[in-house]
């Protein structure tokens, strides 16, 4: 992904493959589960949109050892992990949104107060496991169950774009972790051809999209 300033726009330019953290997939209503397709064999139609596992940090080794890339190398935090972190991916968006005044300081600082007050998390959902039966497959017995990880679904923007929370086992430890996804709908992308290679780009200065994903 690059993202470049014009026009008082921040302008996002996402390769049109499957890449990473960037998945095309298409699904018929915006509460269905997405499939992902290849987008070098399957045409792009009014079903597609793009589901963005959006990052906020990154730590310091992955940029030095070349694995991810951040302009805010001047900016460093401690994790809760103990790890020390640049922002990355949606905290740049972020603070370019600030440089160019999309989005306040007052708001933010409204926005955080606001939070501070919140008494619900949506890492406290829990995952279910309900059990069904005893099966057998090829004379061995097994027992049934169904793991349900609840899936938040805000579609409550102005341009169709929505915000999906999915709460995820933690993969190196106990418990679990909501994973952040931002699904952008096809008709919202602008194609471009680049190099003989597709890419796709995406305008953003809207304030309260960018603040209800930062927080």
């Amino acid at each position: 992904m690059e993202c470049i300033i014009k026009e008082k726009n921040i302008l996002l330019i996402i390769p049109a493959t499957n890449d990473g953290k960037f998945r095309f997939k298409k699904r018929k209503n915006r509460l269905d589960f997405g499939k992902i397709f290849s987008t070098r064999e399957c045409p792009f139609d009014e079903q597609t949109y793009l589901e963005w596992q959006i990052g906020y940090d990154v730590p310091i080794k992955s940029v030095k050892d070349g694995k991810k890339e951040t302009k805010l190398t001047s900016k460093h935090f401690i994790g809760s992990n103990g790890k020390t972190k640049y922002p990355y991916e949606l905290s740049e968006i972020f603070y370019k949104a600030m440089e160019l005044e999309f989005i306040t300081k007052k708001e933010v600082e409204n926005l955080f107060n606001e939070i501070g007050g919140y008494k619900s998390f949506i890492d406290e959902k829990a995952i279910t496991v309900e059990h069904h039966s005893q099966i057998t497959i090829n004379g061995i017995n097994f027992e049934e169950t169904s793991i349900k990880l609840p899936t938040l679904f805000m579609i409550e923007t102005l341009d169709e774009t929505q915000i999906e929370v999915s709460i995820q086992k933690q993969q190196y430890a106990s418990g679990v972790q909501p994973m952040v996804y931002f699904c952008i709908p096809l008709k919202r992308l602008k194609i471009h051809r680049i190099f003989k290679v597709n890419h796709l780009s995406l305008a953003i200065n809207l304030y309260m999209l960018l603040a209800r994903l930062m927080f």
